[in-house]
């Protein structure tokens, strides 16, 4: 073989390694548009996030990640729906408000974000006041609400121990949640205390649920949450 049919034949081997490649990367590029295609056509998940102090985290009932409140609601929708258990045990709901990025973090366009907000017992332990706590709240939850997500907030509960005068801050914060204030700018109120004084919500230690008390408070959650997922 001479000089010029070597040159000719590695001339056809790099002809066709640069085909292969072309259509090796023609190939990788349409399945990245059809997996992108396929993606933007699926509809998003929605979701549901809890927020909250222990309560909400699922403390005294056998099993946090089943028979929570979190973990009842996803049990009743299945994995159609992201559902987010963001109870920490010993938070206080000023704290919760300072940490509203937290929570903003999940949200998603092109999906409903639901948020159910439950908290202020730890609070009133500490002596907290009911006024101040209601606007912290109240900003908390209209902040949410501004950016676009579904939210509902819960009434406290009774815990033992508490003296009076906490017991009368208490009933008062209550009573603001019920006033109308916030279901007027679009902010439902799940009358958790409500449904404890009637004997409907067990309490297992004095603070916190049984499981029968917490499958009692999730008919709110689920009455709530299915109304705004259009379930």
């Amino acid at each position: 073989m001479n000089v010029t049919s070597r040159r000719r034949t590695r001339s056809k081997k790099s002809n066709g390694r640069w085909f292969y490649l072309a259509g090796a990367l023609l190939l990788i590029i349409v399945t990245l548009l059809a997996f992108r295609a396929y993606s933007s056509a699926q509809p998003q998940r929605d979701l549901v996030v809890f927020v909250g102090d222990s309560i909400t985290e699922g403390v005294a009932s056998t099993d946090p990640t089943t028979t929570s409140r979190p973990g009842l609601y996803q049990s009743h929708v299945g994995n159609d729906v992201i559902v987010a258990n963001d109870g920490v045990n010993g938070i206080t709901l000023g704290s919760l408000a300072g940490q509203v990025s937290s929570v903003e973090r999940y949200f998603r366009s092109g999906r409903n974000n639901v948020a159910i907000i439950h908290g202020g017992s730890n609070d009133f332990a500490l002596g907290s006041k009911a006024a101040p706590l209601f606007k912290t709240l109240q900003e908390y939850a209209g902040r949410l609400h501004d950016g676009g997500w579904k939210v509902a907030v819960g009434t406290v509960m009774r815990r033992n121990g508490l003296p009076p005068e906490q017991e009368r801050e208490r009933q008062a914060f209550n009573a603001l949640l019920r006033n109308g204030t916030l279901q007027a700018n679009g902010i439902a109120v799940l009358d958790f205390d409500a449904e404890e004084r009637a004997g409907k919500v067990e309490i297992a230690d004095g603070v916190h649920p049984s499981d029968a008390g917490y499958a009692a408070m999730s008919k709110l959650d689920v009455a709530f949450a299915d109304k705004a997922l259009g379930r």
